[in-house]
């Protein structure tokens, strides 16, 4: 955790992981604060969380300084208006293909005239005690993560990248990989290439890029792509493996013998 906005961070491109929360519990949540990752990329989209839960999520992670960044179920202004009103510190935005759908993602999360957000963010401003400052930052704090997920978004790169306010663009290897008709988990040269073109054009247009990373041991290559934002697990992957270990410790001390 940087200590600066959430979009700030993301823009340095300074490599920072973060990790999936799909279970909507306080426990979960404290629990994943204070694990030292530089951020949690709460799920709305594949996990049953949605924005009204993040009145009891936020709070969580708030005593712990963890940012959060929620990913909407899709590109709608009353999912991601609520996810800010909350308090998120930012928002992904999946299956984004073309040019109007990154202005009206960007659109929707920003405040006039950069954007068509309504004002009433009554969690994000302490109950509307910091409204005016609230608002006077909002546009440039809260950060905008578009999720490039098929052949049709990898086509229209540059014209998505180059909407001002896009802050990164996230590779979903999984739904590309089902795009490219192959099967997701694997690093096949066609997805490899893929990256390749997201983080340049990234580059490019000087905002972040990233991936969800089905192994830490593909962050070296990753990283030498120029990519600086990834995700890597969750709550469910982490308990499956704690355990599985210690299962595995155990048994094998006996077997020693």
């Amino acid at each position: 955790m940087t200590g600066l906005p959430l979009s700030e961070s993301i823009r340095s491109r300074k490599p920072q992981i973060g990790g999936w929360m799909q279970t909507p519990n306080i426990m979960i949540a404290e629990i994943l604060a204070q694990t030292n990752l530089d951020f949690l990329l709460v799920d709305g989209e594949h996990s049953p969380i949605p924005p009204n839960s993040l009145l009891n999520i936020l709070p969580a992670t708030e005593r712990y300084g963890m940012p959060v960044l929620y990913r909407v179920a899709w590109n709608r202004i009353e999912l991601i208006k609520a996810a800010l009103d909350h308090g998120a510190n930012g928002i992904m935005v999946p299956m984004v293909n073309t040019s109007a759908e990154a202005i009206d993602a960007v659109s929707f999360a920003k405040y006039p005239p950069s954007g068509k957000r309504g004002s009433g963010a009554w969690r994000a401003s302490n109950y509307y005690q910091t409204d005016a400052d609230y608002r006077k930052n909002a546009n440039s704090s809260l950060a905008v993560v578009l999720q490039i997920e098929t052949r049709e978004a990898l086509n229209n790169l540059d014209e998505i990248a180059s909407i001002p306010g896009v802050d990164a663009l996230f590779i979903g290897p999984a739904d590309l990989a089902l795009s490219f008709g192959i099967e997701p988990g694997g690093l096949t040269t066609e997805l490899l290439d893929a990256c390749q073109a997201v983080a340049n054009v990234a580059k490019k247009y000087g905002i972040a890029s990233g991936i969800d990373v089905a192994s830490i041991d593909y962050l070296p290559r990753f990283k030498k792509m120029g990519l600086s934002l990834f995700t890597h697990g969750s709550e469910l992957d982490f308990v499956l493996q704690g355990g599985r270990a210690v299962a595995k410790k155990f048994h094998d001390s006996f077997v020693a013998e």
